[in-house]
Parts: C-alpha cells; sequence; structure tokens
C-alpha cells in the first residue's frame, strides 16, 4: 500500500516542484526589483511602486500551486481560498480600476487635509523692500474653469496682472493695455510653449492652460502673423497623445489642442523625443536634419522645422538659409507645479529638464541639484522670455512625484506667472506646495539638511538631502547670474500681485456722478495717472446741433504739458485714452476748452498697491479754479489710504492750507504746502494729518486752484468684508444749507454712509429726509446735531433698515457739506464685484441734467437713479447720444412722487454701447438724478 506521501510524489513530481519554486521565486523577484530597482527619471519610484502592483499578483498566484502539496484538505482549501482572494484583488489593483496610486498614496486624512487647505487657500501678496520690479510674481486664484471656447479666463487674467507690473505680452504700439513697445511676443514671432508632457493625468501641464495661451498669442493687437509651436522632449512618453490628460475634459490631449486651431503653419507641436537620439550639427553646417546638437557636460539642444517649415536651432534662433535671427524666437516655459521625490519640486526650472536629449546625460539630477545644470542649459541655450506655471491642479504627495495621478492630486485653481523662474519656484514651493502638502522638502527654506533614511520626518529618502530643493535654487541661481541674468529667491527682492478672480477677472468695482445742471466750455480735473496698474479716460459729450471743437491740455506734476484737438459732431460723445496721449508713468491733471458747450468727465481704472486693489472711479470736471475748496469725507485709519491732488493752472505757486474738521479732536490745520506754477501736486493726507482719523477737510489757496480727493481702500465695514477699491470727488467749492442724493441702498451686499461737514463756530442741527423705492413704505425724517468744526457720520441702514432704496434730503438753518459714500458687493445680473464709489450731494434739483460717461458693452452695467421730491409725478426724457449708432430716440422714465426710480441703461438704451445722456423734466416738478456703474474692467 502506498505512503500519503508517496501519492504525493506520484501527482506532484520533482520537475513540478522544482517548476513552481522557480515561478515563486521569479514572483518574489520581481516584486523585490520593482520596489527598489533604480530606473530612469521618467521610471523612478511612482513607477516602480505601480510596477510593484502589477507584479505582485504572482506571488499568490505560486502559493495557489503550492498549496496543493499541503497534506490536510481541510487547510489547502482555506489557504487555497485566501490565496484566490488576494491574486484576484492584486489583479484588480493593478490591471484595471483605479490607477496604481491608489494603493500606494498617502493616508485618506493627509489627502482629505490637502484637499482642505488646497480648497480655501489664499496666495500671499506683498512689496518686497529691496524689490525694483525685475523679480515680481504674479498670482490669479480662484481661476474658473474654462467656458468651452480657446480662452481662458486664468490666463486672461495673468496676462492682465503681469501688464499692470510692466510686463507687456505683446510687443507693439497697438492701444492695448498689453500692448507696448517693450513687450514679449511681436506680431510676426515665432512663440514656442515647452510644456511638461513627459507624464500623464495630473502630472503633465494642463491643456486648457496651453490652449488659453495659444488664443491668447494668436490675438495680438497688432494681428499675429507668426507660429506657436508646443515643443517637450516628452522623456519617452507617447508624446502629445497622452490617453488620460490634465485638464477639465480628461480627453483633451495636448494634440488635440494644437489640432482644434485648425492651422499646422500657425499652430504646431514638435516632439524632441521623436530624434532625441539623433546627433546632428547645427543648420549653418549644411546639416538640414532634425535632431540634437551636442554642446558638452550634459547640454544639448534640439533643431527641428515647424508646421510652417521655419527652421529652428533652439540655440540659435530662425535660420533663414544663410543667418540666424534669435530675436524672433520667444520661449514661454508652461510646466505644472508638483512634488518631486528628489529635488522637492517641479516647477519651471525642473521642466527645463524637458530640453536637453534625455539619452545624452548622465547623473541629471545630482547635475542639476548640485551643479546647476539647468542654469547652464538657459545659459547656454535659451533663457525663456516668461514662465507661466500651472497650479489649476497640484501634486503634492511627495513619495509619488513627479507622477501626478487624478486620485492625489488636488484642485488649487491657481496660475502664476513671471520672468524670474527662480524668483517664481521658491514662491510657488513656499507658498503654494508647501502648505498644501504639508511636507518639508517642498519648503525652500526648510531649516532640515539631513540625508539619513527615513529622514526626521519618516518619509523615504530618494539619494538627496532633505533641502535639496534650497540647494537646487542656490546653484542654478549662481549659475544664472554667472551668466548674466538676475535672479533671485529672496523674498524682500519681490514684489508679489495676487488677483482674485471670484470677484472678477479684471478691475471690478463701481462709481458714481451726479448729473450735470448744464454744459460749459471749460472744464478741469486735478486727479489723473498713467502709472503702471492706472488707466484714464476722458469722455466728452456735446448735445449740441453743430461741431464741437475741444482743446485739451494735460500738465503733469513735472511741469511738462501735452496737448490734443478733438472735434465733436452734433449730438455725440467723445473717447480720449489719456494713457495713449501722455505716455505711461505720468500724474497728471487736464484742462478743458471748448468753442461750443460741452460735458466733460474723466473715468480712471486701477489695481492700487501692493495688495492690488481694484476698482475705478468717476468725476465731472470743475467748471473754474478757485481759491476754497470743501470735501466732507475722509478717512486715514487702517485700509484706507486718502490723497488730495491740486491742480495749479496759473502764473505763479500757490500757497496752500490744509483744514481738517474731524470727529476725534475737532478742527486741525496744516500750513506751509505749495504747488508749483501751471503743475499738479498730489499729498498723502494719511502722513499729513495723520492716521486714524475720520476727516473733513476745507483746502484754502493764496491763487485760484482745482482739488479732487481720492481714497483708496480695503473696506471692512459691518462684517469683516474686504471690499477693496476707490472713490473720487471734485470738491465743492461753495457751500448750501440744502443736499439731495438720489442713489443709495440698504440692501445686502451695500453699505451707505453720509458724512455731514460743519466748518461753523457753533453746533449745526441737520434734518434728513429719506425716501424710500416704490412700494417700499413712507419717507423717514431724522434729525442730528454736528458739532462746531467737527464733522458726523450716519450709517443709513440704522436710520431706515435693511433692503430699502433710498434717496436723501438734508436740510440745515446754516451753511454745510454731505456726501454720501456707499461700499459693496455688486452682485446684480451674475456680477460678484466689490468696490465703492462717493459723490457730494447737489443743492438743488434739475429741469435738466447731462451725463457724458456711459457704457453698456462686456462686464459694464450702467444705471440711472432719479429721485423726486415732489408732491406730483414727473415725467423725464431720457437722450442717448452714443458712438455706434449716434442719437437715439427718446426713452421716457415716470418718477412717482416722494419716491425714487432705478433704469437699467443696459435695457433702456441697449447694448454694447459707448454713450452719453442728456436728461428733461417734460411734466412734473424737478428731480436729482445720479448714474452708477458697476463694472469689471478689460
Amino acid at each position: 500500500m502506498q505512503r500519503c506521501d508517496d501519492n504525493s510524489r506520484a501527482r506532484f513530481p520533482a520537475s513540478r516542484w522544482k517548476w513552481l519554486y522557480a515561478l515563486f521565486s521569479i514572483g518574489c523577484l520581481g516584486w523585490l526589483l520593482a520596489r527598489t530597482g533604480r530606473k530612469p527619471s521618467r521610471f523612478s519610484y511612482p513607477c516602480q511602486q505601480a510596477a510593484a502592483l502589477h507584479s505582485a499578483w504572482l506571488i499568490p498566484a505560486a502559493g495557489l500551486l503550492m498549496a496543493r502539496t499541503v497534506r490536510s484538505q481541510r487547510v489547502r482549501r482555506a489557504l487555497s481560498a485566501v490565496l484566490v482572494l488576494a491574486m484576484l484583488a492584486f489583479l484588480a489593483v493593478g490591471l484595471g480600476g483605479d490607477p496604481p496610486a491608489v494603493a500606494v498614496g498617502e493616508s485618506a486624512d493627509d489627502l482629505a487635509r490637502s484637499r482642505a487647505v488646497a480648497s480655501s487657500m489664499t496666495p500671499a501678496a506683498w512689496n518686497g523692500g529691496q524689490a525694483d520690479g525685475n523679480h515680481d510674481v504674479a498670482v490669479v486664484n480662484n481661476v474658473p474653469a474654462p467656458s468651452g471656447d480657446p480662452h481662458h479666463s486664468g490666463v486672461d487674467a495673468l496676462v492682465h496682472l503681469l501688464a499692470e507690473s510692466g510686463v507687456h505680452l505683446f510687443e507693439g504700439d497697438a492701444d492695448a493695455f498689453c500692448a507696448a513697445p517693450d513687450g514679449i511676443i511681436a506680431a510676426d514671432d515665432v512663440v514656442l510653449l515647452k510644456v511638461n508632457a513627459a507624464f500623464s493625468e495630473r502630472g503633465m501641464t494642463n491643456t486648457d492652460v496651453v490652449k488659453g495661451l495659444i488664443a491668447a498669442v494668436l490675438e495680438h493687437p497688432d494681428g499675429f502673423t507668426g507660429e506657436v509651436v508646443v515643443v517637450e522632449n516628452c522623456e519617452g512618453g507617447p508624446d502629445y497623445a497622452q490617453q488620460y490628460n490634465n485638464a477639465d475634459n480628461i480627453y483633451q490631449s495636448f494634440q488635440v489642442v494644437v489640432d482644434s486651431f485648425g492651422d499646422p503653419s500657425r499652430v504646431s507641436s514638435s516632439s524632441w523625443w521623436s530624434f532625441t537620439d539623433n546627433m546632428v550639427g547645427d543648420f549653418d553646417t549644411g546639416d538640414y536634419n532634425q535632431g540634437y546638437v551636442w554642446v558638452g557636460n550634459n547640454v544639448s539642444y534640439p533643431k527641428f522645422a515647424t508646421g510652417r517649415g521655419t527652421c529652428i536651432s533652439l540655440k540659435n534662433g530662425i535660420w533663414n538659409g544663410s543667418s540666424y535671427d534669435k530675436s524672433r524666437m520667444k520661449l514661454i516655459n508652461v510646466p505644472v507645479l508638483k512634488s518631486h521625490n528628489t529635488t522637492g519640486i517641479t516647477a519651471c526650472l525642473k521642466n527645463f529638464m524637458g530640453v536637453p536629449s534625455i539619452h545624452r546625460t548622465t547623473n541629471v539630477h545630482t547635475d542639476l541639484v548640485y551643479s546647476g545644470f539647468m542654469g547652464r542649459m538657459m545659459n547656454q541655450v535659451i533663457y525663456p522670455d516668461l514662465n507661466v506655471l500651472d497650479a489649476i491642479w497640484v501634486s503634492p504627495s511627495h513619495p509619488q512625484g513627479p507622477s501626478g495621478p487624478y486620485s492625489l492630486a488636488v484642485r488649487t485653481n491657481i496660475l502664476l506667472a513671471g520672468v524670474d523662474p527662480v524668483a517664481l519656484d521658491y514662491y510657488a514651493g513656499k507658498n503654494i506646495l508647501y502648505p498644501v502638502s504639508g511636507y518639508g522638502r517642498h519648503d525652500p527654506d526648510t531649516p532640515f539638511s539631513e540625508s539619513t533614511n527615513p529622514y526626521h520626518d519618516g518619509t523615504r529618502n530618494f539619494g538627496y538631502p532633505y533641502n535639496a530643493l534650497r540647494i537646487m535654487l542656490d546653484t542654478t541661481m549662481g549659475v544664472l547670474q554667472q551668466g548674466g541674468h538676475d535672479v533671485t529667491s529672496d523674498p524682500s527682492r519681490m514684489n508679489v500681485r495676487v488677483r482674485d478672480l471670484s470677484c472678477g477677472l479684471g478691475w471690478s468695482g463701481g462709481h458714481c456722478v451726479s448729473g450735470v445742471r448744464e454744459p460749459g466750455t471749460r472744464w478741469q480735473f486735478a486727479e489723473g495717472t498713467t502709472r503702471n496698474g492706472f488707466e484714464e479716460w476722458l469722455t466728452l459729450e456735446n448735445p449740441q446741433g453743430e461741431t464741437a471743437n475741444a482743446h485739451l491740455a494735460f500738465m503733469t506734476g513735472e511741469g511738462e504739458t501735452f496737448d490734443l484737438d478733438v472735434a465733436l459732431p452734433p449730438g455725440s460723445r467723445g473717447t480720449v485714452h489719456v494713457n495713449r496721449v501722455v505716455g505711461q508713468g505720468k500724474d497728471v491733471s487736464c484742462s478743458v476748452t471748448s468753442d461750443k458747450p460741452v460735458v466733460a468727465e474723466r473715468s480712471m481704472y486701477f489695481s492700487y498697491g501692493a495688495g492690488g486693489w481694484r476698482g475705478g472711479h468717476d468725476v465731472v470736471g470743475a467748471s473754474e479754479p478757485v481759491k476754497t475748496w470743501y470735501f466732507a469725507e475722509g478717512y486715514t485709519g487702517p485700509g484706507f489710504e486718502q490723497y488730495v491732488c491740486v491742480l495749479n493752472p496759473g502764473d505763479g505757486p500757490a500757497s496752500l492750507t490744509f483744514r481738517f474738521q474731524t470727529e476725534e479732536e475737532g478742527e486741525i490745520v496744516r500750513a506751509g504746502q505749495s504747488v508749483p506754477a501751471r503743475t499738479r501736486s498730489t499729498f498723502k493726507i494719511n502722513d499729513l494729518l495723520g492716521a486714524n482719523y475720520q476727516n473733513s477737510l476745507v483746502l484754502e489757496s493764496d491763487r485760484p486752484v482745482v482739488a479732487e480727493r481720492a481714497l483708496y481702500f480695503d473696506y471692512l465695514g459691518k462684517g469683516d468684508h474686504h471690499w477693496s477699491g476707490g472713490h473720487c470727488v471734485i470738491g465743492a467749492p461753495s457751500l448750501s444749507r440744502e443736499y439731495f442724493f438720489a442713489e443709495g441702498t440698504t440692501r445686502d451686499g451695500f453699505e451707505e454712509w453720509l458724512t455731514l461737514q460743519n466748518t461753523n463756530p457753533s453746533p449745526l442741527s441737520v434734518t434728513a429726509t429719506y425716501q424710500l423705492g416704490e412700494g417700499q413704505g413712507d419717507p423717514v425724517t431724522r434729525m442730528y446735531t454736528v458739532g462746531a468744526g467737527k464733522r458726523y457720520t450716519v450709517f443709513a441702514a440704522d436710520e431706515v433698515g435693511a433692503g430699502k432704496d433710498v434717496s436723501v434730503k438734508l436740510s440745515a438753518p446754516e451753511e454745510f457739506l454731505a456726501e454720501r459714500s456707499i461700499y459693496f458687493k455688486y452682485q446684480g445680473f451674475g456680477a460678484n464685484l466689490p468696490g465703492g464709489h462717493c459723490v457730494i450731494g447737489v443743492p438743488e434739483r434739475y429741469d435738466e441734467c447731462y451725463f457724458a460717461e456711459g457704457y453698456t458693452g462686456g462686464d459694464f452695467q450702467e444705471w440711472l437713479c432719479l429721485q423726486n421730491p415732489g408732491n406730483t409725478d414727473s415725467t423725464v426724457e431720457a437722450t442717448y447720444y452714443t458712438k455706434e449708432e449716434g442719437t437715439l430716440e427718446p426713452r421716457y422714465i415716470t418718477v412717482p412722487a416722494r419716491t425714487r426710480v432705478t433704469v437699467r441703461v443696459n435695457d433702456n438704451a441697449g447694448l454694447n454701447l459707448q454713450l452719453s445722456c442728456r436728461l428733461r423734466v417734460t411734466s412734473g416738478p424737478k428731480v436729482v438724478v445720479e448714474r452708477p456703474m458697476y463694472f469689471d474692467y478689460w
């Protein structure tokens, strides 16, 4: 009788034992190699982890075969069931379902933390104390998802933000904000977009961003006749046809983007991987083959042909058959921000690993970290003209970087740009990736430099010190500086401007003016500037039946003058872009004279200061200079910066005395200031008066002058709002016993204030009558006492309640001044626009009034607010003078007695019109009219 072990040997001979042991050994060896083996740069640790998962099923498979040798049937069946489940689980992870990174990623708690930080991140902004503008970092956050057309709101906003600090994407003379003679891209340039295409999913540059960049370049304001080429060595990836991509539509590859523009002679791609092993001579040697030119010391560069057939040497430029032109070749570096297991982060510097022939390099990461390899590439081949860093999605998981699986990426909705790649990498690591990941190796200022394995925080060492990012920045910076490039990782040398796109893509805000009683032949403006971040416009209205010839004289703080003549046809409106007339970087006043009565307004749009307080303000010109100007509003507390601009059009210097009426200390006098002849001067009241004063002002001069008060703010108000913007008024040349305000509201998102100035030597009683919108209730009356030589502030919602549209009439037995300021986040018709505006009250009602400014196109919303304090209804005729359609047929508006009516001009006049307006009462009592406008200005 055979024994059981003999039976086993009969069923399982020695040859099969050897085969099973071999299979088991191969499975274990493959798994261990996948876990520990060193691979080329594209197949570093993340791919080792993936390979380990793909091969791990061999271990339970071999164990399943070996389980047959177990003598106990019960144990054998139990063991086999466990091994079958294990094999199926490994197959599911390795061959299908979620990407392998799901199984090897961070803990769910860490990923949840990263997502929470990313979703609420507000990037830091600052002005460096030693900044000179050469290392500015532009950041846009809360970037909206693509709308479906080629344009990308984040890219467009980033281009606009760069221009605010003097970095213009376009070179040319076009009257466009993002263009300048010293801009980057000329209309006939070949523009190379160096992307990161070496990885799939979130490990590659966002293709929506690349598409938006291409669309922006093609819309060059001078008309683009050049080429855009997507370039990259791809490091062995499937070139530009990845199946899974970094975009809102994950199937939108780089090639899909390129093909979507439909003209390879304008938009094409060049895969340097396709000829990475082809070592060639440059074009001037007679070699026209695509390939790489070897320089030495790891440096090589590609030469290739574009979709149009243009011959490009990355080092020397465009080859025309006899010579090179590098001036017409521009490189925009477009990396994606992500973790890297050796260098800490991948960003602008690391993205240049996609330039040399990867097969001709040795010890690239050691060279990159310790010897400034990317600096040599930029010095010896090409330095990027601009860096646009994609952080829409970032990959913070430190074991997996530089791959970026969908499962481990987090959405920050941030884009960054700058001309200094070192500054950009420092900022992005310190202020975006490090806060999201919480991993010290992403911090360029980490104090840890150890090379232990694991590091002090328990993470794996990949052969480079914990502070490899700092070392890479320092060595690369040193090499670049030796090559003549001014780069820095010192925050004190950087200006960082941040734009929150949830509050508009451009300069969002609002402004408001009261109607002008009658046209005039002379208008003067004290304020005005064309500095970076400011756009100034003059609008001129001619309501006459014949042509008006206007002369504009601009005066700067340095005594320069600029002149412009403008002919205004009958019933027309004219527009003058002041930046275009006087050039950039000027503080400028303006005087308008005309042979026929006209109306003149000046509007300014801006991003003010280090915080980028965005907004706009608008004033009607002063009819003449006088010796005394009054201002009721003013504040020098936290978040407010107050200025008074004074124009002296005379032939001699003007001596000034500032008499402030404050709520805190009564009257404070500051004398000894002056303005030279035929110039304008600007006085910062925070410095002249001091901080933390609620102030009114009487400005006295020994010569006739024109004065305006501008306030720029980050308004906290009643709810810690941070509504930023600015407003401006021309002072009142005299006082009155009565004032009217047509506009006003206490609805959600609006905070309205009245400021009352008493220049009298005794207290003053002021009566306020608040007239509400139609159907909102009867008028409300209140009494206020303003101390002698003081100012008084009223919060409108405390007087009439919330949710009201409100006009105001103020009266007193003695002369005084009143202003009304409104701070807001305007959300009408889908907008989300923070800002503020302010007007001085009008001392009497009109039967006719005029507005020179007006626009119903783009992201502008224009309104008319009409107040009827009378006891019967009024009918008002509105006539619009447009640039596009001439004079429109009159519209008629009924304003019931003792109420105010609001009219949306976008509906009343029509869309996409640049227009002026005349309002005339045809029946009933006189009225008061104001024109608020809300905008996202591009």
